[in-house]
């Protein structure tokens, strides 16, 4: 077990956010909620996989919601609800623990990016250790897209619970699909935001479930980041060499949407790049539904789920999340290997192609390319 100083949370943190392709939670709230306990003397301890006995009771809290505002007819329905000073994903957490009449003994992040802090908050608030893995490797936008939902760990009975205090029990469903109505529904009657804790699975099982070392990986790539950045060297080299990522391309932002479809914020975005003669070469396209799901150059897929696609800032390295992606930006693409229980028949059924309308096979095809867009654009001479 290691306690961790607020450096390293922070690092951890960066490192999510850019593990979180384009959502995942905001980078912003995360380090202002983990700095809020450090400043009130309370520490996340982390404890590898390995140090989780068998019988203790694990748990997941996050929350899930939208950037985009509640309508209209939901704020004057909550406008004058009193909100509570807990934050949401703990109160669920504590909920969950009540109905289970069993004590947490740790909890695991649901997926990495600023919704990671939610699960060191609710550590560090109950005194319980935060295990370094999660079920995702990266962020996701759906409660389906989980490797509990691989290697069939049941999400009930799992816990909601809002800003004005109210908790709701969720005692059975039909798959991952359905809690995944169940929840989003209730985050938006809650003004698009609600916690929830779920899963809950004894060490034995969690340990054949999730992916191992994840929060210690995004520590790496976060301190790969701040350390380059110290001093004045590239960030982006130092973070995709620390997460054994490649560099898509280096360019300017030309156009940049979105918008809310049934609770999610989906977009595109390009990015131009010129070559010596300020010519601009073939743009690369990103299309995102909370995270991003593909890109392509011209009508070619060049990276696509479950491989992680994140765009940087190109001078700092830092993660730019969806919708902050401005037209005008600097920026990097890089991305990162797909973890290994993604790339399996069940995990491509689950979060691969398929999810966005195409053929499952259309990762295998991507992946055996080796695609690099220096090569798909000849025509550049450089960055």
């Amino acid at each position: 077990m290691r306690t961790l100083q607020l450096q390293e949370v922070e690092d951890i943190l960066y490192g999510a956010c850019i593990y979180g392709t384009g959502g995942g939670g905001s980078l912003r709230e995360g380090l202002e909620l983990v700095r809020k306990l450090y400043a009130e003397g309370k520490h996340v301890k982390l404890i590898n996989l390995e140090e989780v006995e068998d019988d203790w009771l694990v748990l997941s809290p996050y929350y899930v919601g939208s950037v985009a505002p509640p309508s209209d007819e939901v704020s004057e329905r909550i406008g004058d609800l009193t909100k509570v000073d807990e934050n949401v994903s703990t109160i669920a957490a504590l909920s969950l623990q009540n109905y289970l009449n069993q004590p947490i003994q740790a909890v695991i992040a649901t997926e990495l990016g600023g919704n990671t802090a939610w699960a060191m908050e609710t550590a560090a608030r109950l005194n319980v250790p935060l295990i370094d893995a999660d079920p995702a490797g990266r962020a996701v936008p759906e409660i389906a897209h989980t490797t509990f939902n691989i290697f069939d760990v049941v999400i009930t009975p799992f816990a909601l619970a809002n800003r004005f205090g109210e908790t709701l029990i969720v005692e059975s469903v039909v798959n991952h699909d359905r809690a995944e109505q169940i929840a989003r529904s209730f985050a938006t009657i809650s003004g698009n935001f609600a916690g929830i804790c779920d899963h809950p699975v004894n060490g034995d099982k969690l340990k054949k479930s999730v992916i191992r070392n994840t929060l210690s990986n995004s520590e790496k790539v976060g301190r790969s980041m701040r350390s380059a950045n110290e001093k004045g060297h590239s960030p982006i080299n130092a973070i995709y060499s620390a997460g054994h990522g490649r560099l898509l391309i280096e360019g300017i932002v030309s156009k940049a949407s979105w918008q809310e479809v049934s609770g999610f914020i989906e977009g595109s975005i390009t990015i131009d790049t010129f070559n010596s003669r300020g010519e601009i070469s073939k743009p690369l396209s990103i299309w995102f539904r909370n995270e991003h799901m593909l890109a392509k150059v011209e009508e070619e897929i060049i990276s696509i789920i479950p491989e992680l696609i994140t765009i940087l800032d190109l001078k700092t390295g830092m993660p730019i999340l969806n919708p902050t992606c401005k037209k005008g930006m600097e920026v990097a693409v890089i991305t990162f290997p797909a973890p290994e229980a993604w790339e399996s028949e069940k995990g491509l059924s689950i979060f691969g192609p398929e999810y966005i309308g195409l053929d499952q096979e259309t990762y295998l095809k991507v992946k055996g390319k080796h695609s690099n867009y220096r090569e798909l654009c000849a025509t550049i001479v450089e960055f």
